[in-house]
């Protein structure tokens, strides 16, 4: 755990959890696999709910509540989770300097998060040289609409984005100033007075607060047009409500990860898993998260170990 917070202090955040202890405590409470997903009402928490409705009883889960995917990998190695929803870069990452997050294995392979950079539709003030090298240059609007455009400038970064973006500048040299809030909603206000010239966010298409937005707002999304690698793509989202159709924008992968056990509970995750390959089909086809429809298969493959779950004997616990 001491390894996790030298990596955060290294890249220059703080993880959302260490203000305080912020999962579930109810979850501590639950005989039955505890799953981190993050606050309530969001994307990782409505998968969840997916899941228990689909399960119908079957497998006893228990939610623990975080601030997101880099506190569920918190959760998970300190063991108040026996599950979790996380991005495969943050645990890629973080897993370089923590043993019990190098250890965990992918369950299933979910949908995609998208990073999300949330611009002034009609620019952002800024002044010019000064005249004379004394005086106030003149100002100009300047709008943004590509990720590359943000050189030097203020920008608000939401949950999983403080890592990600942070990383993304090492690669790209943007040399962007970092202000770190709690809630898109406080991000976005941030863009409104031109506090900062950008928020970045990150969540499953449709994001809820981008989708919600209107053009009275004045805000809209600028494209990603840096160079990536994996284990980022590149893919188009769009947004009726600002307008915005087929804007580029940088995903990375979802994954289920859970903690190596050495008794009974490795069968309780395999239950989990065979339940999920059992109810796909319904979870994309009922009325479910739109997330479910872009999961082909919950084995396409990534970049880090599985959890096989045709090794262990399958133990269900039903919710009492």
């Amino acid at each position: 755990m001491k390894m996790l917070f030298m990596i955060a202090m290294l890249f220059g955040f703080s993880l959302p959890s260490a203000q305080a202890a912020r999962t579930d405590a109810a979850a501590a409470e639950c005989e039955g696999l505890k799953v981190a997903t993050g606050k309530p009402g969001k994307g990782y928490s409505k998968l969840f709910g997916d899941i228990v409705k689909v399960s119908k009883g079957a497998i006893a889960l228990c939610e623990v509540h975080t601030e997101g995917g880099l506190d569920n990998l918190e959760a998970l190695s300190i063991k108040k989770a026996d599950v979790g929803i996380v991005q495969i870069d943050a645990l890629k990452k973080l897993g370089e300097g923590d043993s019990n997050l190098a250890n965990l294995l992918v369950v299933a392979t979910l949908n995609s998060n998208f990073l999300h950079i949330v611009v002034a539709a009609n620019g952002v003030a800024v002044e010019g040289p000064k005249k004379f090298g004394l005086l106030k240059g003149d100002s100009k609007s300047l709008r943004v609409a590509r990720m590359t455009e943000l050189r030097d400038a203020p920008v608000a970064l939401v949950g999983s984005a403080q890592l990600l973006v942070r990383q993304l500048d090492k690669l790209l040299g943007l040399n962007m100033q970092y202000v770190d809030v709690d809630t898109d909603e406080a991000a976005f206000k941030k863009v409104q007075s031109g506090e900062v010239y950008a928020a970045f966010t990150v969540a499953g298409w449709p994001h809820g607060p981008v989708s919600k937005l209107t053009p009275a707002q004045g805000l809209t999304l600028a494209s990603f047009d840096g160079a990536i690698r994996a284990p980022y793509l590149i893919r188009p989202i769009s947004y009726k409500g600002v307008g915005v159709y087929n804007v580029q924008a940088l995903s990375i992968q979802n994954v289920l990860v859970t903690r190596s056990f050495a008794g009974a509970r490795n069968g309780e995750v395999a239950a989990l898993k065979r339940m999920l390959e059992k109810e796909l089909i319904e979870l994309k086809d009922g009325g479910y998260e739109p997330a479910w429809n872009e999961i082909r298969s919950l084995d396409a493959k990534v970049d880090w170990p599985r959890f096989d779950a045709s090794s262990f004997v399958v133990m269900v616990k039903a919710k009492k």
